[in-house]
């Protein structure tokens, strides 16, 4: 069993019934994959969810597995940021924090945003929209 961390737009598009996406994240659950998300993901999430879907999204995200950032990760995420921003590459600090994270418990980031995870040490699986695939 591999462990998958949905970045927001995986969540987003499977509380909107995106068919590719749900197929997509459907089939990892079947196979007995670890779907699983992190503080900023559920940050994410809730910054963009109308009052009335709370409940019901909270219920569905304590189903999936959360995956903690701790310091270790927090510091490659702001290492990251340096790097590339030295390479003429701006990464969000959200999206390095992701990407660390599930590199410190060995997951794959489940993404429509490939191009936000350019870092060679970490796994990406793209969303079935998402075009320039690293998976």
């Amino acid at each position: 069993m591999a462990r998958y961390l949905l970045d927001s737009d995986a969540i987003i598009d499977y509380l909107k019934s995106v068919p590719a996406s749900v197929s997509l994240l459907q089939d990892l659950d079947t196979r007995g994959e670890i779907l699983c998300l992190c503080s900023v993901v559920v940050a994410e999430v809730w910054s963009g969810l109308r009052p009335e879907l709370r409940e019901e999204t909270g219920r569905r995200l304590l189903l999936l597995e959360f995956l903690a950032t701790g310091p270790e990760a927090a510091a490659q995420a702001g290492m990251w940021r340096y790097d590339y921003a030295r390479r003429g590459v701006t990464l969000a600090t959200t999206d390095t924090l992701i990407a660390a994270t599930a590199h410190a418990h060995g997951a794959t980031v489940v993404t429509g945003n490939v191009r936000d995870y350019p870092m060679d040490e970490v796994r990406v699986l793209a969303l079935p929209r998402a075009r320039g695939s690293r998976s």
